[in-house]
């Protein structure tokens, strides 16, 4: 049997951002919760639901991996279509159960060959990396070259993001409410970054959200390479603060793609709709 490869992704990629994608990639919801509310089925809803509602809560949001059961599911429904192997590119797992999940539901499965990866991020540079995966699979590339060229992909990105609104942080206990408190006072803002073994962590602490802003784009400029590379911008409803950044993008990368994502809601639930992500990959 013809090898006939499909790429499997959570939505925590914001995948659902892109438009006209190939046919065989595929995508796992990761819901987010506001009391007993679920918010899923990205790809239909997007993430304004789930923004519009978390501007009212009052509870802290929480969020959920696709469950086994939801997994095998996905993994049964690309087998009837006729693919004989997946690659499967979840949110890393040391931020989430996906890619756990996603091995307890390859032993349930026959018929298929699974390959499931741990991409070490998530956002818009995990849907980058799922796009050129499916690029490559068109393109007749085997499982193992692809796994190769994505992870090396992987390894030339950065990701960063600039927090204005504590109180995410301070709710999910990420920040003390003594730290968030010194920090509201002095109008201290985090730059959080995502580390090479896959980790959402704080990078550094700056005086007002656009010195944040500002410390992100001068951590891109470290390693984006300007001519082979694109930048990615991730915002929710904070569209000034997004136009703001990607005017200064546009000055300091004249040459540089831009693409505008929305932040997922599995990680506005941690970093408040306020935030903005900057990112890069170099191909």
């Amino acid at each position: 049997m013809k090898t006939k490869i499909a790429i499997l992704t959570d939505s925590s990629s914001s995948i659902y951002n892109v438009k006209d994608r190939a046919e065989n990639i595929f995508m796992l919801n990761s819901p987010a919760y506001i009391g007993e509310e679920m918010f899923t089925d990205f790809e239909k809803n997007l993430d304004a639901p789930f923004y519009e509602a978390l501007e009212k809560a009052t509870v802290i949001p929480r969020t959920s991996q696709p469950s086994v059961g939801e997994t095998l599911e996905m993994f049964n429904h690309i087998k009837s279509l006729g693919y004989t192997d997946v690659i499967y590119l979840p949110i890393s797992k040391a931020l989430s159960g996906t890619y756990q999940n996603g091995h307890m539901a390859k032993e349930m499965v026959e018929g298929i060959n699974i390959t499931i990866v741990d991409t070490m991020t998530t956002v818009s540079i995990l849907a980058a990396m799922t796009l050129e995966a499916s690029r490559l699979a068109n393109a007749g590339l085997s499982v193992s070259e692809i796994v190769e060229k994505i992870t090396i992909l992987r390894a030339n990105s950065k990701f960063f993001a600039a927090v204005k609104d504590l109180t995410a942080l301070i709710k999910n206990g990420r920040l003390s409410n003594a730290k968030g408190f010194v920090a509201n006072l002095f109008n201290i803002r985090p730059v959080l970054h995502m580390t090479d073994d896959g980790r959402i962590v704080g990078l550094k602490n700056v005086r007002t959200f656009n010195n944040a802003l500002k410390a992100c784009i001068e951590l891109i400029e470290e390693g984006l390479d300007q001519e082979n590379g694109e930048i990615h911008l991730l915002y929710t409803k904070n569209t000034d603060d997004m136009e703001y950044t990607k005017s200064l993008l546009i000055e300091r990368f004249p040459k540089t793609p831009i693409k505008v994502f929305t932040l997922p809601s599995t990680v506005v639930a941690h970093i408040g709709l306020e935030s903005i992500a900057i990112g890069f990959i170099n191909y």
